[in-house]
């Protein structure tokens, strides 16, 4: 592995999982090399279960903040001092508001009594909806982003295969992966339990190709890719090309004079195999 390959790995991880020092350089061999991944996958596991106490205590305590102003609002109106809660609360305050001879048998069959538990308890049934919908809606958000960690891992590495013709400035070359990975993050995508990644459309539904058949996500990231990279063309080896004898072009071969005319030049529907790997090579000449 790369020195900046390592740094960027160690920093990634130094963000998301706040892996310390010792733990990071348990990753790799004496070589450098990435070897173990059980480090990084035991903080994923700490920080998963983390996530899921934090939603339960969050709902938890969204249900107990709106009880509780509930329940002042209803002593706040009837002027009650009580330490009762929930429905146990408004069963107190109707026996005490109605008449002292009727039993409390008969005081839950009135029909006042009757309505003021309905409503509260459907007051407390929408409550609960919207806090599951909340919490619903967070697990959508984390499932999302989990999945397209490996959906961009796969586009990367795919993209590394085909060997595209990138800007010689590094920030350049981010900058066009990075547009290349925010269209690609539009997609919708399942993974199998074998790690396939399925891509779907917005519906739901495999997403097919024009003859019928499940698109795959190698075809699916190549389309992409095709809109935004060219790629390295290799010259057969029998092939003269267009060069003078001693290796060196025409001398009337037009060079660019920055970055953009070469990429102009690449542009170009027309080029030739060896002219485009002559452009390419110019930049590390």
């Amino acid at each position: 592995m790369k020195p900046e390959e390592k740094k960027l790995l160690n920093d990634s991880l130094s963000k998301l999982y706040k892996v310390d020092p010792e733990k990071l350089a348990s990753l790799y061999n004496e070589a450098g090399d990435l070897t173990d991944l059980s480090a990084v996958m035991e903080f994923d596991a700490q920080r998963i279960a983390k996530f899921q106490k934090d939603k339960e205590d969050q709902y938890k305590r969204g249900v107990k903040e709106t009880a509780q102003k509930l329940e002042k609002s209803i002593k706040d109106k009837y002027g009650v001092e009580s330490e009762l809660e929930g429905v146990d609360l408004v069963d107190d305050i109707l026996v005490k508001k109605i008449a002292e001879t009727k039993s409390p048998e008969s005081i839950q069959k009135h029909p006042e009594f009757i309505k003021a538990r309905s409503e509260w308890e459907k007051e407390q049934k929408v409550r609960d909806k919207e806090w599951e919908k909340k919490i619903q809606d967070k697990e959508l958000e984390f499932s999302k982003v989990k999945t397209f960690e490996a959906v961009k891992g796969k586009a990367l590495a795919l993209l590394a295969e085909a060997n595209p013709i990138l800007p010689a400035d590094p920030k350049k070359a981010e900058s066009w992966k990075a547009i290349y990975l925010k269209e690609l993050e539009n997609g919708n995508y399942q993974i199998s339990d074998d790690g396939t990644i399925i891509v779907l459309d917005k519906e739901g539904n495999a997403l097919k190709d024009a003859h019928g058949y499940s698109k795959t996500f190698a075809d699916y990231a190549k389309e992409l890719a095709d809109k935004y990279f060219e790629y390295h063309v290799a010259k057969p080896r029998n092939s003269p090309g267009n060069k003078e004898p001693g290796g060196e072009p025409p001398a009337n071969t037009t060079w660019p004079k920055n970055e953009d005319e070469r990429l102009q030049l690449l542009r170009d529907p027309k080029i030739t195999p060896e002219r485009r790997k002559e452009l390419t090579e110019f930049v590390i000449k």
